[in-house]
């Protein structure tokens, strides 16, 4: 009974969570493109931003406000690199709240105590210095 209960508890603590988001990284036209590098062609650089979201989940699953990476990169940097004329957004970072599978749990449980969640999104905003066509 006790190696099955050491066994929950390790299974639960143990786990492993990936999140992913898709955003346009291709340079050639019309879309905001993301990347987490530097780019080879000529850029001017319009400055550092930071696009944080913050909530909270309830019953330790629901996401109310949508604090993940996909709103993170979609709903909060994308406009802001927009809003300043961007083209796009280099050397991003960023940094997203995560709870243990056993943490969750326990917010389900107790209802009552939500979860605080945030997701923060930084990158320098750039605007490329395309050639006159001929």
């Amino acid at each position: 009974m006790r190696s099955l209960l050491a066994l929950a508890l390790v299974a639960l603590t143990g786990c492993t969570v990936v999140n992913t988001t898709s955003v346009p990284s291709d340079r050639s036209g019309g879309e905001v493109f993301v990347t987490a590098g530097d780019i080879p062609e000529p850029y001017e650089s319009l400055g550092m931003v930071q696009a944080t979201r913050s909530g909270v989940l309830l019953f330790g699953f629901v996401d109310v406000v949508g604090t993940d990476l996909d709103a993170g990169f979609k709903d909060v940097l994308i406009p802001q690199v927009r809003e300043m004329g961007g083209d796009g957004a280099i050397n991003v970072r960023f940094r997203q709240t995560q709870y243990l599978p056993v943490t969750k749990v326990f917010g389900a449980i107790f209802f009552f105590i939500p979860l605080p969640s945030s997701v923060t999104v930084t990158a320098e905003v750039v605007k490329l210095q395309r050639r006159a066509e001929r």
